[in-house]
């Protein structure tokens, strides 16, 4: 998820050293150097908090379950988008507590194919709603593009659903049902209310453009 990057940090400090490097030998203006350090900032950040993820989910016992759950949370999001935390510490809390409760879920569900279609269902019909949802640091503008995100969202949910109902494994079935509800969660707007984020960016990009 998206961080404040104002404070000083171990990725700031990462993504100044890389910048700089690269700018010694292609010669960058300030906006692409700025759009840059920010980029790799970010990656750098979500790298740093998947791996510690995942060294608690292995910790844990449910490291497969964790890497299920975040791949298909992940494929969906790619194309749906969806809220953000304003820090990285509460992010990494929210997105490791839904992870690793899904992961220990199977012990006490048995997942059937009834049951993926009701999970799908729900989630098909939140990403027709909603997706793609954007950010304010990255406002989805053009209604072409939104409606091309949203098709590809769809198209993604429905891959992991056929996916789901394919696999014979209840565990499996669950772990991918699970991870795309959670990203569809993230795209509705009271979920934007509860994390104090404004939705819909891109009606307020219009409005401070014209």
């Amino acid at each position: 998820m998206e961080v404040n990057l104002s404070k000083k940090s171990l990725a700031e400090e990462i993504a100044l050293k890389l910048v700089t490097r690269i700018n010694r030998h292609n010669k960058i203006d300030n906006l692409h150097y700025a759009k840059m350090k920010y980029g790799l900032e970010v990656l750098i950040i979500n790298l740093l908090k998947t791996l510690f993820i995942l060294m608690m989910a292995g910790g844990l016992g449910i490291l497969k379950a964790t890497l299920i759950i975040m791949s298909s949370f992940a494929f969906i999001r790619h194309y749906a988008f969806g809220v953000h935390a304003k820090s990285s510490m509460g992010c990494t809390i929210v997105t490791s507590l839904f992870f690793f409760i899904g992961g220990y879920m199977p012990s006490f569900i048995n997942t059937t194919n009834y049951k993926v279609l009701i999970i799908f269902s729900i989630t098909m019909f939140l990403l027709y709603l909603y997706a793609p949802a954007d950010t304010e640091s990255r406002p989805l503008v053009g209604k072409n593009l939104r409606t091309k995100l949203k098709r590809k969202a769809l198209l993604s949910g429905s891959i992991l659903m056929i996916l789901a109902l394919y696999i014979s494994d209840p565990a499996l079935k669950f772990f991918i049902s699970y991870g795309s509800l959670c990203e569809s969660l993230t795209i509705t707007p009271i979920v934007y209310k509860l994390f104090n984020r404004r939705y819909k960016n891109y009606e307020h990009y219009k409005k401070f453009t014209n």
